[in-house]
């Protein structure tokens, strides 16, 4: 064993240069495939970050809502009833305009944008710097809202004047709003930007909704009572609920969001399906770089066969060979990609997270995708005659 993995690694590296091309194959290959998952965990990240940022056990929607950028709302009265259950042990709502919001500055053109509408009483939305919370007193102003500083650029916002906490006018769907200050949420494949205002600067806003704006909700947020039973409050209040709303945990909502992104888009598809292509570049990739190695050694390969060295020799040669390539082309592509993953995020605005799960996700695809390559190199070598390698 230990002369096979010294013999596996001396085939390597015994000419660097090709050493060197053969590792930014590989390179490239899990570059591909760190590119490709990452745009696809962007995706679901993005699409469901509000949800995680948002202080509440259980969720209250409007049954046929598919998705959170869809407009279908219900009535606030269904949350008041539910103050009152037991183990509740507060109910608040959220409001969200997701399609007919538009945002600009002076002289730009107008776009969609996302605005939260919050109850301050008890602030139901966290930001990882607080800075919502820091901003409480702004938001209490009339005519205010923050902006996510990872809102796309053609909105005209300088973030510079908002960074040394002076206030800039804008337009909010043809009314002016004073943006005082800053939080960070992140765009998605849906939203290119996002504000967040009190609900009743909300409703002045958004007065279309209803005859009272805020008598529809698009989310409802449920807290519990400490030591309250989860499931039992959930199931409980399951029963009490009107067949048009639908009641889960966060954690259930952020998952039917991610399956509504992964299976009922194209964008999920495609991204699927890209991850597939990279891992077929890459096993294709690293098959070409072993079996030109083979062949190079085809005859201190035939000697070794005919000194009576069986298949499970070579069986653990190629695959120590291609396990090399592996790590040793792996943590150069790790390096670029996480280098990427930083400059993605700040020219799209997506979460491009490059957690050590996913790190060891890609990882463990590189070592299958390389054994799978040194499995199909050998195939010609094993069949052969070593007589006729000579």
């Amino acid at each position: 064993m230990v002369a096979s993995v010294s013999l596996a690694w001396k085939n390597l590296t015994h000419d660097r240069r090709k050493l060197a091309l053969a590792l930014a194959g590989v390179a490239f290959a899990v570059l591909l495939m760190f590119q490709q998952r990452g745009f696809n965990h962007a995706l679901f990240d993005s699409t469901v970050e509000l949800v995680r940022r948002l202080d509440a056990d259980l969720l209250v929607f409007n049954r046929a809502r598919f998705a959170l950028t869809s407009e279908l709302r219900f009535p606030k009265e269904i949350l008041e009833r539910l103050a009152s259950e037991p183990g509740v042990g507060s109910v608040r709502p959220l409001y969200l305009e997701n399609k007919l919001a538009t945002a600009h500055r002076a002289g730009l053109p107008a776009r969609p944008i996302r605005v939260v509408g919050l109850d301050l009483t008890t602030l139901p939305f966290q930001d990882a710097a607080g800075e919502v919370n820091a901003g409480l007193a702004a938001l209490q102003r009339p005519d205010t809202a923050l902006l996510d500083r990872l809102s796309k650029d053609y909105y005209g916002f300088d973030l510079r004047v908002a960074r040394r906490g002076e206030v800039q006018s804008a337009e909010l769907s043809g009314r002016q709003v004073q943006i005082a200050g800053l939080f960070s949420l992140g765009c998605d494949f849906a939203h290119e930007g996002n504000l967040v205002m009190s609900s009743e600067n909300f409703a002045k806003y958004f007065r279309y909704r209803a005859a009272d704006p805020l008598s529809v909700v698009d989310l409802g947020l449920v807290k519990l009572e400490a030591g309250a039973d989860r499931e039992l409050v959930l199931n409980g209040l399951r029963e009490r609920l009107p067949q048009s709303v639908e009641l889960m945990t966060r954690e259930e909502f952020e998952q039917r969001e991610i399956n509504f992104w992964a299976r009922s888009t194209p964008i999920g598809i495609i991204f699927a399906i890209g991850a597939g292509i990279g891992f077929a570049v890459g096993v294709i990739i690293c098959y070409q770089i072993l079996a030109t190695d083979i062949a190079d050694h085809y005859r201190e390969l035939a000697t070794l066969m005919a000194m009576g060295y069986g298949k499970p020799f070579f069986f653990k040669l190629v695959l120590q060979q291609a396990w090399w390539l592996a790590i040793l082309g792996y943590l150069p592509g790790l390096a670029l990609s996480w280098l990427l993953f930083q400059l993605n995020a700040s020219w799209t605005g997506l979460l491009m997270q490059l957690t050590w799960e996913r790190a060891l996700t890609i990882l463990v695809l590189t070592l299958v995708m390389c054994s799978l390559s040194a499995l199909l190199a050998i195939r010609k070598l094993l069949a052969a005659d070593p007589a006729s390698l000579f």
